[in-house]
């Protein structure tokens, strides 16, 4: 039932208004009478009243600054106001107050009876509005994750507009701001890494990849990463990149654990944006590049892995390299060169550079400390293997990036 509160200092108006219309049958419960603005506003914050009838001139606290500080607290109540005055000044400032009716005394019974019932429409369409809200709120809540990935898959294959990404990422609060980090998963079928084979379906296998790193990132603490399954098979997580060193790690640690608990060999891509509408773009160079490395042959897949995994090692060799994927050196070397069109040399070298190439967009890190993080203990020997891949010096290319 609707809940009713009349205001009114004298006691024959009051006793009058709860008897003049059958409350109940309206849906309506008396819930408090007062004498004075105090008494109202403390019975108003105790019962929440849906509909007052307030007086203008009462003790204490008039009718209009009871209003005025009932809006405080009961912002979607209905005030009628009956009030014995009808000076314009005091119609005007009820107007302001948002008051839904102004009557004068004595009230027609008619009246008073058809402004209830509009008061009461009033109510009802509210609820009704308000209900709707909240049953829109648990299903955005119930299927946000749906809702979240079917968007992230729209951007990724570059068919929403840059105003709709803005808005969509914003409502999401994904917290996107600044670099926007993106890393690419693969199973590899025909490359066991385990000691026994698995057989697998894949819609559970991709399932149990997804689970595992939405796992591992909230271990981690990295919340504002998400994860999902694109239409290719892939596990696509993207989030904001606020070190390059630890989103680079990030990467490996994600690619070390699918590995451990599936027994199977995952391949990874993984790049970084400086702003959203260059999202697509990088997934489809991710996508590419995973499958350039799918097509290869098993023992180049796993010499890949072994090298992405080591390049920081400024004394890797052909032989680490060889050992690690247990072939011969001279085999090995002769498939890189077949399925590749690279000495391991050469390999190794690009691999460190694109590496380097990622951590330049960290201002933080000073290019003798790049190059002892991608495996180089000699600044000149880096320099010149940067320059030879790229073109120009680490200093230009880092400088050409802050700019």
């Amino acid at each position: 039932m609707w809940k009713l509160l009349i205001a009114d200092d004298e006691p024959k108006i009051r006793r009058g208004l709860s008897k003049v219309l059958p409350w109940e049958e309206l849906g309506i419960e008396l819930v408090g009478e007062a004498e004075n603005g105090l008494q109202a506003l403390e019975l108003a914050e105790e019962r929440k009243p849906d509909i007052l009838f307030v007086d203008i001139c009462m003790p204490f606290v008039d009718g209009l600054e009871f209003i005025e500080r009932l809006r405080l607290t009961l912002e979607r109540c209905i005030v009628i106001v009956i009030s014995g005055h009808d000076e314009f000044r005091y119609a005007q400032q009820a107007v302001k107050l948002h008051v839904f009716e102004y009557m004068l005394k004595p009230v027609v019974k008619s009246k008073l009876e058809s402004v209830v019932r509009k008061a009461i429409g009033e109510l009802e369409q509210a609820r009704n509005q308000e209900q709707k809200l909240v049953w829109m709120d648990q299903q955005l809540k119930t299927n946000s994750i749906a809702i979240r990935d079917t968007f992230l898959l729209k951007w990724l294959e570059g068919i929403l507009a840059a105003e709709e990404i803005h808005s969509q990422t914003a409502f999401l609060q994904l917290g996107w701001e600044g670099a926007i980090g993106m890393i690419a998963f693969k199973v590899i079928h025909n490359v066991e890494s385990g000691k026994a084979m698995r057989v697998w379906d894949r819609d559970l296998l991709e399932f149990a990849l997804k689970n595992i790193t939405e796992d591992l990132l909230a271990a981690g603490g990295t919340g504002r990463h998400v994860v999902l399954n694109d239409k290719k098979g892939h596990i696509i997580v993207l989030g904001r990149v606020d070190h390059y060193a630890e989103w680079l790690r990030l990467g490996q640690k994600i690619q070390d654990k699918m590995e451990a608990l599936l027994e199977k060999t995952i391949i990874v891509e993984q790049q970084a944006a400086d702003f959203i509408e260059d999202i697509p773009k990088l997934y489809r160079s991710l996508v590419k590049e995973l499958g350039s490395k799918g097509s290869l042959s098993p023992i180049v897949i796993l010499t890949k892995k072994f090298i992405d995994r080591n390049y920081g090692l400024p004394t890797l060799t052909l032989g680490d390299v060889a050992e690690g994927v247990q072939v011969s050196p001279t085999y090995l070397s002769k498939q890189l060169k077949r399925e590749l069109g690279l000495s391991f040399i050469d390999y190794l070298t690009e691999v460190r550079i694109r590496k380097a190439i990622q951590l330049m967009s960290d201002p933080l890190f000073k290019v003798y400390e790049i190059a002892e993080k991608v495996g180089y203990s000699s600044q000149h020997y880096f320099s010149s293997a940067f320059k030879k891949v790229t073109g120009t010096s680490p200093m230009v290319y880092k400088k050409g990036i802050r700019s």
